[in-house]
């Protein structure tokens, strides 16, 4: 069995197969269905493995005479096997395979990330507004408008702390934040109509990079000095529902804390309790468990009331007018 150990936030993983071939290039490759849309940083371990103790692993054996692939799970142990390589050729999304950015290694790595180290991980983007020393996260689902707040924001002045998944972690009474995914799937229409700015060059846009209307843009150029942030002034979330042509923006603040726990929560168990299906041909149920639940839920009303200052808004509005007046300052303070 060939082996590799990897390190992603703080959990670390045991990758073993029978077929090299199998095992993810790391760092992995800027496109679409990259993990780097997903996580800050995949480490790859070369310490002695008696020094740097694993959380889980994934077994795959390449099995071509298989006509279909087989999955066990015994705890904190993957086992797969099957004809990878094949299936891997046809697959029609490669999102969803053992190292897509939808598929089997991040799920798994989400789960091991909650239930080891309690460090939660909401869909959303986030960015660091320094003057105000604030973090404005933007939480939703696909199509919600996280890329339109997130480049609007890049342009204003604000730094990148995440472009797809934010984490953090309760530490007694103060709350830790770390550096999510550096790399966004923007599509391309987007980027034409709206931030021509962050258009790649054709020589920086290589044909394999286009998936699906999409391109993978590096921001990590955008990003803050810090992989981690504590002290914070204030904690802005925002839950957006951007529509083109929509004539007037709408703002409303949400001062309910259980209505905004139940907002996170929600956002947080999806990509969690999702069931998917790898390489066109296996459903893997999703990685909800209840005694997770229990510990998510009560996490997030504790983290409503800690000493950090939280702000909740829903905004509806146009793609030009999504921030409104709330970054009015880095504007005046460029005059």
């Amino acid at each position: 069995m060939t082996e590799m150990r990897l390190e992603i936030l703080k959990t670390r993983l045991l990758l073993q197969t029978n077929e090299p071939a199998l095992l993810p290039t790391i760092p992995p490759p800027l496109e679409v269905p990259s993990l780097l849309t997903a996580f800050h940083k995949i480490t790859l371990l070369h310490s002695a493995p008696a020094q740097l103790p694993v959380e889980g692993t994934i077994e795959i054996s390449e099995n071509p005479s298989l006509s279909h692939l087989e999955f066990q799970r015994r705890n904190d142990n993957l086992f797969l096997q099957g004809p990878f390589l094949h299936l891997g050729q046809k697959c029609t999304d490669r999102r969803y395979t053992l190292w897509g950015n939808l598929g089997l290694l991040y799920r798994f790595t989400l789960y091991l990330l909650e239930k080891k180290h309690q460090i939660y991980s909401l869909h959303a983007c986030s960015l660091y507004d320094k003057e105000k020393n604030q973090l404005l996260i933007v939480a939703g689902g696909a199509g919600s408008g996280k890329t339109v707040f997130l480049l609007s924001g890049l342009a204003q002045g604000l730094q990148l702390f995440s472009t797809e998944t934010t984490h953090f972690q309760l530490q007694e009474n103060k709350v830790v934040w770390f550096k999510g995914s550096l790399i966004d799937n923007v599509r391309l229409t987007t980027l034409e109509k709206y931030f021509p700015f962050f258009l790649p060059s054709p020589s920086g846009l290589p044909a394999s990079s286009a998936y699906k209307s999409k391109v993978a843009l590096d921001l990590s150029s955008f990003q803050t000095p810090f992989d981690e942030v504590i002290d914070l002034n204030r904690v802005i979330f925002i839950f957006p529902h951007v529509e083109e042509g929509w004539p007037q923006r709408k703002e409303v603040s949400l001062t309910n804390s259980l209505e905004v726990a139940r907002r996170l929560y929600a956002n947080i168990s999806s990509k969690l309790a999702e069931s998917i299906i790898l390489y066109d041909s296996l459903p893997v149920v999703g990685w909800e468990e209840s005694d997770l639940a229990r510990q998510r839920w009560a996490s997030l009303k504790s983290l409503l009331t800690t000493s950090l200052a939280i702000t909740s808004l829903n905004i509806l509005s146009s793609p030009a007018d999504c921030w409104g007046n709330l970054l009015n300052h880095l504007n005046n303070s460029k005059k």
